[in-house]
C-alpha cells in the first residue's frame, strides 16, 4: 500500500481472533445479493466457486469466474464480485492471517517463502483453473482445510497450520507465485488513484458528488477521468455511485424502520421515483417488497 488513507475501503471484520486468525465463509452471488463492494483486508483470501459464474475484480484487473475457479486474494488487494444477469454464483472462501505461519526464529521457511509473501515481493496467483496439472493437488488441499476447521479434531490447529503450508509449498512447487516482482510506477500511480476517487466517493455518498470534483482529485480532465474510471471500475462513475447507494439502502430498509422516502435522501438520492426505478432494476424488487421479504427489524 501507500501513504494515503484507505481506512475506509477497509473491510471491517475480525477473521478468527488472535488464538486462530482464521475463518471460513459461504454466500451466494444473486439478484437478492448482486454484488460483494469494492474493499480490502489484510488477510489473504482463497475462494472456490461451488457453482455458476459471476463478474470479478481485483486491483486493475477483471474477470468473468467460473465454477471450480480457485482465486487468491492477496493481502491489501482492492477486490469486489458483481453477478452476471441471470447467473447466480455459489461460493466457499478461507480468510487467514499469514503472520500465523511465521515462526519465532528466522529460518530457511521464513526467509526464502513467507516473509517475501508478507513483503509483497512475490506475487500469488489470482485465479487456478481446472485445465493446470496441479489444479486437483490444489483443490484437495483446499478442501482438506475447510474440513479440518469445521470438524475441529484433535490438535486441528497444528493440522491447519500443515495444511496451509502444503497449500504455499504446491503454489510455489509448481511455480505459480511469481518471483520478485516489481510494479511499474504507472501501474501504482493508478491503483493509488483509483482507491483515492473509491474512497472519497465512500466517504461522501450521501452527498452531491460531482464529476469535476473526483478528476480534480485525479488531476485529470473530466473527459479523461471518465474514461479512467470506466476502464479500470468497469461501470461509469454514475453507476458505480448510484450501486453504492442502492447497496446502502438495502441494509437500512432491513434493519430500520425509517420511511423509505427518508431512506432515499439519506444514501444520496433526492428524487423517490428514480429511487425506486433503480432499486427494481437492481433488485428485482422495490423498496417496499425488498423491506417486507429481507427486514430483521421485528424478528
Amino acid at each position: 500500500m501507500n501513504n494515503l488513507d484507505f481506512t475506509n475501503l477497509k473491510e471491517n471484520i475480525t477473521h478468527g481472533d488472535f488464538i486462530l486468525p482464521f475463518s471460513i465463509y459461504k454466500g451466494t452471488m444473486s439478484t437478492s445479493f448482486p454484488s460483494i463492494a469494492t474493499h480490502w483486508h489484510e488477510e489473504i483470501e482463497v475462494i472456490i466457486v461451488l457453482d455458476g459464474k459471476c463478474d470479478y475484480r481485483i486491483n486493475l484487473d477483471s474477470f468473468v469466474i467460473n465454477k471450480g475457479d480457485i482465486l487468491i486474494i492477496g493481502s491489501q488487494s482492492l477486490h469486489s464480485l458483481t453477478s452476471i444477469p441471470n447467473e447466480n454464483m455459489t461460493w466457499a472462501s478461507f480468510v487467514f492471517n499469514i503472520n500465523m505461519l511465521k515462526s519465532s526464529n528466522t529460518d530457511g521457511t521464513l526467509l526464502k517463502y513467507i516473509a517475501p509473501l508478507l513483503n509483497h515481493e512475490h506475487q500469488l496467483p489470482i485465479i487456478i483453473k481446472d485445465n493446470i496439472d496441479c489444479y486437483s493437488k490444489i483443490f484437495d488441499v483446499i478442501e482438506n482445510i475447510i474440513y479440518c476447521y469445521y470438524e475441529k479434531d484433535i490438535a486441528y490447529e497444528l493440522e491447519l497450520k500443515s495444511l496451509l503450508f502444503k497449500f504455499f509449498s504446491l503454489l510455489y512447487k509448481n511455480n505459480l507465485i511469481e518471483k520478485h516482482q516489481s510494479k511499474n510506477n504507472l501501474t501504482i500511480n493508478t491503483t493509488d488513484k483509483i482507491k483515492l476517487v473509491l474512497n472519497y466517493i465512500n466517504d461522501h455518498y450521501s452527498e452531491d458528488i460531482s464529476i469535476n470534483t473526483l478528476a480534480d482529485l485525479c488531476q485529470y480532465s473530466e473527459y479523461h477521468f471518465m474514461r479512467f474510471f470506466k476502464k479500470h471500475i468497469g461501470l461509469t462513475c454514475i453507476q458505480y455511485i448510484n450501486n453504492l447507494r442502492l447497496e446502502k439502502s438495502s441494509i437500512l430498509l432491513t434493519s430500520t424502520n425509517n420511511a423509505i422516502m427518508d431512506i432515499s435522501l439519506e444514501v444520496g438520492f433526492d428524487n423517490l421515483s428514480y429511487f425506486n426505478k433503480l432499486f427494481k432494476r437492481k433488485y428485482n424488487l422495490t423498496p417496499k417488497e425488498f423491506r417486507t421479504i429481507n427486514s430483521t427489524i421485528f424478528k
